[in-house]
């Protein structure tokens, strides 16, 4: 790979820290029911304990300035569910692997952020819907093209 000498950086991209509000703000979206991963920690008791909002922005801070990633954040717990009654051949399996409850925190934090810096800095053309908030996605896009043609 080719040095190409420093990126230039933005401004506006510069890292803040974490606060409060941004953990009360992606618990407020997140769902209560989902199984936790390693951690075993409910989102709805993060939810209810407001007072360990602080703490939480406080360790994700400290997990952001380390530059690493702690390997039990994103270890996650992978659990079998059978697809049907035929439970003696693995192909009637279906993986589902639930990760901690404290990755999808932070990652929906960053997730809130770089959205934001998107739709300010207007990096994605209106026409990109695949991965912006409040659209449907790829399926929606495909079904506008196939009414338009």
């Amino acid at each position: 790979m080719l040095d190409k000498g420093p990126v230039p950086t933005n401004p506006s991209m510069e890292w803040s820290p974490i606060c409060e509000k941004e953990v009360a703000e992606a618990l407020r979206s997140a769902q209560n029911l989902k199984t936790p991963g390693r951690d075993q920690i409910p989102t709805f008791w993060l939810k209810q304990l407001t007072t360990t909002h602080n703490h939480i922005a406080e360790i994700f801070n400290k997990l952001t300035e380390a530059g690493s990633i702690l390997e039990w954040l994103t270890a996650g717990v992978t659990y079998l569910i059978p697809k049907n009654e035929n439970n003696g051949n693995p192909k009637n399996y279906r993986p589902v692997t639930c990760l901690p409850t404290t990755y999808k925190l932070i990652t929906s934090i960053i997730s809130r952020r770089m959205q934001k810096h998107m739709d300010k800095e207007n990096v994605l053309p209106k026409e990109q819907k695949g991965c912006t908030r409040e659209t449907k996605g790829f399926k929606d896009q495909i079904q506008n093209s196939k009414a338009i043609l």
